[in-house]
């Protein structure tokens, strides 16, 4: 709610409101190469753990939980050898 405050208030009188997403480059190339759109519920995550990577091969549709177990394991265990 307070987001939409100062949202509304750096508006000057008479525009339209507008929200803008932001789609990161991963997230658009994995939607693309494997015709498939992420839903709310659904991260692509980064198996080589590098957020510039843009390696179809590293990226995977899965859960946040999913997302989190990785960067345990990566903490844990470093980056498996297949991604680098």
């Amino acid at each position: 709610a307070m987001t939409s405050l100062r949202f509304a208030a750096s508006m000057q009188l008479g525009e339209i409101p507008q929200i803008v997403y932001r789609w990161e480059a991963y997230c658009f190339i994995y939607c693309v190469l494997n015709r498939q759109i992420a839903s709310r519920d659904q991260v692509v995550r980064h198996r080589c753990h590098n957020r510039l990577c843009i390696n179809p091969g590293h990226l995977e549709l899965g859960s946040a939980a999913d997302n989190k177990h990785d960067d345990w394991a990566h903490w844990a265990y470093g980056t498996d050898p297949d991604f680098l």
